[in-house]
């Protein structure tokens, strides 16, 4: 009985266990059902996320354009007024998704290029040769007006997208181009305080919004979370004042005109302070030209020279304006004396060879002078024998203290040392020849800086051409102030320079006649150079380098030096008729503004 029992207990379970219920069949088929969905969801965010990321991306970009740039906007550069000379606007460059175009089957590529091309003034075949192109991104054009982008996205053309950007514009076109420097076609700052000071004009990017898909809907559990905004650049306030760069490009040009020299330049400092108050040189570009050669513009092809700063990078040799510093140096060093005398016989031979004096004087002499009629007549001669007094030693000193074979350190990209003989390395000839400006290399920065240290009291003030950096809501984030650099002579013997430009243009005799102006006693000093052919190792015949620097008024403090030089003009053959009238007309202009020229005697700025 016992055995009975156990075997149909057996039988029972055995038969439990074959048959489970419906349900628990159902929950396994469900689990199944669950995995293979989670396998599947899993592939599916591993396709699109990794292997079709960048298309995505793409899209998102083409779906939601933002509103404004992701990078932050370029500060403006404002004139001593605060007029923008330089400013950034909002543009668009207009992209294509080639890869996209070819996967969508009903996009007629032909008529898609007929209508982009007209749209941004573009030849058809380029176009289409783009939207063919086997590359997954390229920009069909940059930087076009907001308008024109706007209508080519209302067409909402498959793989047509763009993308803000800002672009740099110069409201004035070529005017203080080489002061302003440019944007290249890829749109990198040069030349110029863009380049120099593009550390505080440059804004901060800013990141795309976090808290939106690309259909611009908030995303969940992202709503705090924006994008960061873009940081605008800092404003540049120049030490130049616009109204006077548009005098001084004004004389400059009709020079350029007339004499169709090879090269022009002017430069205007402030002597107490060092502050540029003009800049500019001739041949010349216009910077917008060249920032819109990316957007589609026909390229002009400016040459590699009209993008040099003259001022700062040509090195020449100065001729007869030096002087200015010889007298200085000569007085200070206590060589010379305003009593001391020189003869002039027209040619007299100095370290083996004959040096001869200027025009007709090499023939017959200027005879006996001072100091006062050897910088009025501009005897080289006379001059030549005073810079062998002073020594090599003193001279280069006196001139190393001027500035002479440093640089400027102005504020600007592209400026040179110049040169300067070593003392040891010098025979009296060369000394001899630095005495009228030659043998000796400058730059227009160098040179008018040196003249004005010895014209203001003796004291070399830092160059420059920032005056302040301002914050994007106004306000002043540096000031940059005067800087001494060093002293180079005394009060005395600067007070005595300025009677000897004065007589440069007051004396009948002297060679700066045609600068006078009715009304204020102004100074200044001529000069006319040989140009040195660094290849040949000789002057080149027939090439000259005329200048003039004029310093007003000479009869009180000095509150501006002009310097102007000429290279070889082709109608004046000496600086009293070419580079005379450019720094006169200018001097009238800046006097007439500072009141420094009584009502009555004004002249008329159209017979200057």
């Amino acid at each position: 009985m016992n055995t009975s029992r156990a075997a149909r207990t057996s039988a029972t379970s055995s038969t439990a266990h074959s048959h489970s219920p419906p349900y628990h069949q159902a929950l396994r088929t469900l689990l199944l059902f669950i995995i293979l969905i989670a396998i599947g969801l899993a592939a599916r965010v591993v396709y699109l996320q990794v292997f079709r990321r960048d298309h995505f991306l793409r899209l998102a970009g083409m779906l939601s354009s933002p509103n404004q740039p992701l990078a932050g906007q370029p500060g403006a550069i404002r004139d001593y007024k605060g007029r923008v000379v330089a400013d950034s606007v909002i543009t668009a460059s207009v992209k294509a998704d080639p890869k996209l175009i070819r996967q969508s089957h009903d996009v007629d590529v032909t008529a898609m290029s007929e209508y982009l091309s007209n749209e941004l003034d573009l030849p058809t075949d380029q176009v289409e040769a783009k939207l063919n192109s086997k590359q997954d991104f390229v920009y069909l054009k940059r930087r076009v007006p907001l308008a024109t982008s706007e209508r080519i996205m209302a067409e909402r053309l498959s793989g047509i997208s763009r993308d803000l950007e800002y672009k740099r514009v110069y409201p004035e076109g070529a005017v203080g181009c080489h002061l302003l420097g440019y944007y290249s076609s890829d749109y990198r700052p040069l030349g110029g305080v863009e380049y120099q000071y593009r550390f505080v004009i440059e804004g901060q990017a800013g990141t795309p919004r976090r808290n939106q898909d690309a259909w611009g809907r908030t995303i969940v559990g992202m709503e705090n979370q924006p994008g960061l905004p873009a940081e605008p650049g800092k404003d540049l306030l120049l030490t130049v004042d616009w109204d006077l760069q548009r005098v001084v490009e004004d004389a400059l040009e009709q020079c350029w005109d007339y004499e169709q020299p090879d090269q022009v330049t002017v430069l205007v400092m402030e002597p107490d302070t060092g502050a540029i108050l003009a800049m500019a040189a001739r041949p010349n570009y216009d910077p917008n030209l060249i920032a819109s050669a990316a957007g589609g513009i026909a390229r002009v092809d400016i040459p590699k020279r009209h993008l040099i700063n003259l001022t700062v990078s040509r090195e020449y040799e100065p001729g007869s304006t030096f002087k200015v510093l010889l007298a200085a140096a000569a007085l200070d060093t206590g060589a010379f004396t305003l009593s001391d005398t020189f003869v002039c016989p027209g040619t007299m031979q100095l370290g083996g060879r004959p040096l001869k004096c200027w025009g007709r004087w090499a023939g017959i002499g200027h005879g006996r002078l001072n100091l006062a009629n050897t910088i009025a007549k501009s005897c080289n001669v006379c001059a030549a024998q005073i810079a062998v007094r002073i020594g090599a030693e003193r001279y280069c000193e006196f001139l190393r203290r001027c500035g002479i074979s440093r640089p400027t350190r102005i504020g600007l990209p592209g400026e040179t040392d110049g040169r300067l003989q070593a003392p040891g390395d010098m025979y009296k000839r060369d000394v001899a020849n630095i005495g009228f400006g030659q043998n000796v290399a400058v730059t227009d920065a160098q040179l008018i800086a040196g003249i004005c240290a010895v014209v203001n009291g003796g004291r070399l003030m830092q160059p420059h051409v920032v005056d302040r950096i301002l914050n994007p809501d106004g306000t002043t984030y540096r000031q940059v102030e005067p800087a001494l650099v060093r002293h180079v002579c005394s009060q005395e013997t600067s007070r005595t320079v300025r009677r000897l430009l004065r007589g440069v243009v007051e004396k009948p005799y002297g060679t700066g006649q045609s600068a006078r102006i009715p009304g204020v006693v102004v100074g200044g000093k001529t000069g006319t150079a040989q140009i040195w052919d660094p290849q040949r190792k000789e002057y080149r015949k027939n090439e000259h380098m005329l200048s003039f620097v004029l310093v007003a008024p000479v009869d009180t403090q000095p509150q501006f030096v002009i310097l102007v030089t000429v290279r070889n003009a082709k109608k004046g053959q000496y600086a009293s008729q070419v580079a005379v009238p450019v720094a006169r007309q200018i001097a009238v202009y800046m006097l007439r503004e500072r009141d420094l020229i009584p009502p009555q005697e004004l002249p008329n700025l159209s017979s200057s």
